[in-house]
């Protein structure tokens, strides 16, 4: 037996051989899976069901009992005869939460929800890990990993019923999915990147209208001959899943959807570092304190009117806000509607006060916070110089120009909006990617002195 066993091993361990980043990246998603489910479990949300997450609930709720998608306070007596069918929410998440309802939303409904989220956000991790090894060396692709594994906003989101971790882990998979797109033939993974587009546009908004600057980078990059196929079946892959959203909504409300969110984000976005009225107690939410707020907002001729008007009264102020102010103010640490630093709402208990590993992952990730920021500002700069200047790869070129898209969109949206930093929660990701890159470039900068150095001498 022992003879048997011996040979067996030796069998193994001359034909597997496991390389050593595999053991890192194994490491790494441990970690990351740690934090989340810890997090989720030891966390005391104070009233989960609340603001947004409130109405995801009540659109999962009413469909599942009522089979209608509605927003109708149906955990009240007087909403429960007669729920009103509407599309102000994107339905993806509330279906996902859906699933795990009962008639009555319980404590044990948001736990099995939030410990998904933990699962869900930990494949995200290994899903930067497969784009980053694409373009980085591997120590810097298993940093960015390990900056995503622990970084605390992509931790916290878990224990909120909000549609960040979904979002962003749809997000970073169309990414990948194009990635795939570039580097095999055919069509198939070009339809499963336009399935994520689509996937994430129907658990946000936010990215509705990226199918357009996405189409143009893509017909810009792939050869003509055969790129016009792969680019329509990105298309096609969006329209599949997207469409039935748009084709509900004309159906029943006779609309392709509801611009109610997009009209307050534009109309808010005029609040100069998001006060009324420079008023420190409007800080966050100026729109509550602004009495003329419902009547400009009202439909898209107000909100231009009126932001028009503010361009007008301080033009240099507006430029400086909507140009410089807003992107700080998008990337800033701390969650402006909620109770700051990383949190959302209100939390009674978490292990960020009082686990070593949590205090200490906060501590690095706070500390080096705008540093990363920085390093990806630079990052997206380096992806759209020549080749021989930054010494990037067809396949690296490609990959970061991409991600700088996706982020450059991102931030015009941002900019001509409402800058909330939860809503770059899920680009997080993205800013720990890109990072990277500035780090490559001058290091083997470094690395070529020290090579025309040494041949000189």
């Amino acid at each position: 037996m022992q003879n048997l066993l011996g040979g067996v091993k030796q069998l193994l361990g001359s034909k597997i051989h496991i390389p050593r980043h595999v053991y890192v990246l194994l490491a790494i998603l441990l970690v990351a899976f740690d934090l989340r489910m810890q997090s989720v479990v030891n966390s005391v949300v104070d009233t989960p069901v609340r603001a947004d997450a409130r109405e995801y609930v009540l659109y999962a709720h009413n469909l599942k009992n009522y089979g209608v998608y509605s927003r109708s306070d149906t955990f009240t007596a007087n909403g429960q005869a007669n729920p009103v069918p509407d599309a102000k929410r994107a339905p993806l998440y509330p279906l996902f939460i859906a699933l795990f309802l009962d008639k009555q939303p319980s404590a044990a409904n948001i736990a099995a929800i939030t410990r998904v989220q933990a699962v869900i956000s930990t494949l995200t991790v290994l899903l930067v890990f497969l784009i980053s090894r694409r373009i980085l060396p591997m120590p810097l692709a298993l940093t960015a990993s390990a900056l995503t594994a622990i970084s605390p906003h992509l931790v916290t989101m878990n224990i909120y019923l909000l549609s960040e971790t979904l979002f962003c882990f749809f997000v970073v998979l169309t990414i990948l999915f194009i990635v795939k797109s570039a580097e095999k033939p055919g069509i198939v993974m070009p339809v499963f990147a336009g399935l994520a587009l689509g996937a994430s546009a129907l658990t946000h908004p936010m990215l509705l209208y990226f199918i357009g600057p996405l189409v143009i980078f893509l017909f810009y990059s792939w050869d003509r001959n055969v790129g016009w196929k792969k680019v329509a079946a990105v298309v096609l892959g969006f329209s599949v899943l997207y469409g039935p959203w748009v084709a509900r909504n004309i159906s029943t409300l006779g609309t392709p959807g509801d611009n109610t969110l997009m009209l307050a984000a534009l109309r808010t976005g005029v609040y100069v570092d998001m006060m009324y009225q420079k008023d420190p107690q409007s800080y966050g939410y100026p729109y509550r304190f602004d009495p003329r707020f419902e009547k400009t907002s009202k439909d898209l001729s107000s909100v231009l009117t009126e932001i028009s008007n503010e361009f007008r009264e301080a033009p240099a102020e507006q430029l400086h806000w909507y140009i410089l102010g807003k992107p700080l103010t998008l990337w800033s640490w701390s969650n402006i509607e909620g109770p700051g630093d990383v949190f959302v709402y209100p939390v009674l208990s978490t292990p960020y006060r009082y686990l070593p590993q949590f205090k200490a992952s906060h501590a690095l990730m706070h500390a080096i916070h705008w540093f990363l920021v920085a390093l990806m500002a630079g990052g997206i700069c380096i992806a759209w110089l020549p080749p021989r200047w930054s010494g990037l790869s067809q396949e690296a070129l490609f990959v970061t120009r991409a991600i700088s898209i996706l982020l450059l969109y991102h931030a015009a949206i941002m900019m001509i909006s409402f800058p909330l930093p939860r809503y770059a929660i899920p680009m997080r990701p993205f800013l720990y990617i890109m990072s990277m890159l500035p780090i490559v470039l001058a290091t083997r900068w470094i690395l070529e002195k020290r090579s025309a150095h040494a041949g000189a001498v």
